[in-house]
């Protein structure tokens, strides 16, 4: 558990996409040029994903790595899940917490 109290969700969605891309975390920050040890932090929780950063993450899964802009939006990354609802549409589930 991270001492600050910080949600580490973000995080985990955000490593769930590079492990999705079949990255490691040296390889992602290689292609991104983002540190790995700051990857690891906030994959682990000990460093809170700020909404810039989130914006930043998603526009690199989206444009650099051609993910699904649902999948990788920042507000998924931030806040929670998408999912299919009944007509077939993607929509954002929001969890607070």
């Amino acid at each position: 558990m991270n001492k600050k109290n910080i949600s580490p969700e973000p995080g985990l969605r955000i490593r769930r996409l590079r492990e999705k891309l079949g990255l490691s975390r040296a390889e992602f920050s290689k292609i991104t040029g983002m540190s790995a040890s700051t990857m690891r932090s906030l994959e682990v929780g000990d460093l809170e994903l700020a909404s810039s950063k989130a914006l930043l993450y998603s526009h690199m899964f989206i444009l650099l790595f051609e993910m699904d802009p649902v999948e990788a939006s920042a507000d998924v990354l931030l806040y929670g899940e998408q999912r299919s609802n009944q007509s077939g549409k993607k929509t954002i589930i929001i969890r607070k917490g």
